[in-house]
This record gives C-alpha cells, sequence and structure tokens, in this order.
C-alpha cells in the first residue's frame, strides 16, 4: 500500500475531503465518502471504484492490516484532518468512491419471481432517516427502491454511515416523476402500490394482506404522502397508535411495515 504523507491542507488530492460537515461537493464530482471504519472497508470490499483513503497518522498502525495494495492512502496529522474536513476525526479514517451506476426502472423488476417487494420514498429528506430505511430495505429483502427528486442523498456522508453501506449494494432508482414511474410498475409489471399514512380511515397493518408485486410507499418526515401519491395508491396502511401520539417518526415506521410484509 503506497502511504503518502500529506502536509499541505491545500493539496488538491484531499479536495473530496474538504469541509464535508458543511457541504456535499463529491455529489457533483460523481463520488462520495465513507466514514467509520466498517464503512470504509466495505466500500473497499464493495464493487465500486474506491479512489483513495485519508487517514490519520495516530491511526495508520492500526488500520495496517486491511489497508489494500495499489490503494492511494494519504496520511495526515490529527489535528490537520479535523481542519480539513470539518468535525472531530474520531474514526481516523475516510474513504472516497466513485458512485455506483443507478439501474434503469425495468432493470428493479425480477421477472422471475411473481413476488416481490419495492420501497418508494418521494421526499424523505433527512440522509440518516433515508440511511436507516435503506439498511431496512437490505435486512428485510426489500429488492430495489425509487427515489424521488426531494429525496435526500443516499451517497452523502451521513446517509452511507448510517446504512453501514449497504446503500452500495442497494439498488437505487433515482426517479423525475414517482407517480408516472408508479404507473408504468403497475401497468407493465403488475406491481400494486401501498402507501404508508396516519389516517384511521387507511387499513390497519395487522388487518392489511400485501399483494405478490408491491410497492410500499412512505412519505415525508413532517408532511407524509403527497394527496395526489396517496390518490394513485391502490392501498393505504397505517399503525394504529393507541396512545396520544398520532404519528411517528418516518424511519421508525418503516422498520415495522417490512418487517410485517416479510412474514410469510
Amino acid at each position: 500500500m503506497p502511504l503518502i504523507p500529506v502536509d499541505s491542507l491545500e493539496d488538491p488530492r484531499l479536495e473530496p475531503y474538504r469541509q464535508l460537515k458543511g457541504t456535499n461537493r463529491t455529489h457533483e464530482m460523481g463520488m462520495m465518502v465513507a466514514e467509520s471504519v466498517r464503512v470504509v472497508r466495505r466500500l473497499v470490499e464493495s464493487e465500486c471504484q474506491t479512489v483513495s483513503l485519508l487517514v490519520s497518522q495516530r491511526k495508520v498502525e492500526k488500520f495496517s492490516r486491511w489497508l489494500p495494495d495499489g490503494l492511494p492512502v494519504y496520511v495526515i496529522d490529527h489535528d490537520q484532518a479535523e481542519q480539513l474536513i470539518g468535525f472531530d476525526f474520531h474514526s481516523g479514517v475516510l474513504g472516497c468512491g466513485i458512485r455506483p451506476l443507478p439501474p434503469l426502472l425495468d432493470e428493479l423488476v425480477d421477472t422471475e419471481t411473481s413476488r416481490q417487494s419495492l420501497v418508494v420514498c418521494p421526499r424523505v429528506t433527512d440522509p440518516e432517516n433515508l440511511g436507516v430505511i435503506i439498511r431496512l430495505a437490505a435486512a428485510f429483502g426489500i429488492s430495489g427502491m425509487l427515489l424521488g427528486p426531494g429525496t435526500a442523498d443516499p451517497f452523502s456522508r451521513r446517509a452511507l454511515r448510517v446504512s453501514m453501506a449497504t446503500a452500495l449494494t442497494m439498488p437505487l432508482y433515482f426517479s423525475e416523476d414517482i407517480g408516472e414511474d408508479l404507473q408504468q410498475l403497475r401497468r407493465r409489471h403488475g406491481f400494486q402500490v401501498v402507501g404508508t399514512v396516519a389516517s384511521e380511515s387507511a387499513i390497519p397493518l395487522p388487518d392489511a394482506r400485501r399483494p405478490e408485486r408491491m410497492a410500499l410507499m412512505f412519505g415525508n418526515e413532517a408532511h407524509g404522502l403527497e394527496p395526489d401519491l396517496v390518490g394513485i395508491c391502490d392501498e393505504a396502511w397505517t399503525i394504529p397508535l393507541p396512545g396520544e401520539i398520532d404519528s411517528i417518526n418516518v424511519a421508525v415506521a418503516a422498520g415495522i411495515f417490512l418487517y410485517a410484509i416479510s412474514r410469510p
């Protein structure tokens, strides 16, 4: 492994790692930055191309057993690293990789099986909520996701960290028009669309019967699903809440719904 000492914060090779807390510049560069030892290792071991690693001088010896051969590893003073990235560099390692190519809509569909579930997020704006949903989708056997234009970047540092790098392997389709894409899934592939809502008029989750092919849609953190999206759903499901709280966090709700539909 080529260990490359870096003395100047102005070194252009450090550009992907600059001020990560306040910006998402890697999006425009077609790159992504992985944070934490486990997520960086999963990036390195994935099919995505890893461009470089940034390692604190304090942690080089600790990480030396798994640092890959042939990959540039920039070694930087710990305090300088914090100035560069804009937050506490407690993990001591970051990795920069090329974003995976997104699939086409039809490539989300498994034509070999009649039972399939997709997750749809038209406008989940918090990257940590999105990261949790991606990880849950992977845990409960979801085969792909549709992300609307207002949804957080799944390859941002925070989303990638919270998803524990499952965003690297989950097929993520970036939709320009969620409504139209759902209609195409219905017409061409027989999917039924299920919207998750906080409404007494919706089907309580314990009474719901999952369709063989379904697209399960989760709404925005503050506003839920837009009325036009609710209008194209074949069914609307809800989690009955016996207490005084009328709704729960979208990522928590996603875990409940995804567990329910994963059961035989």
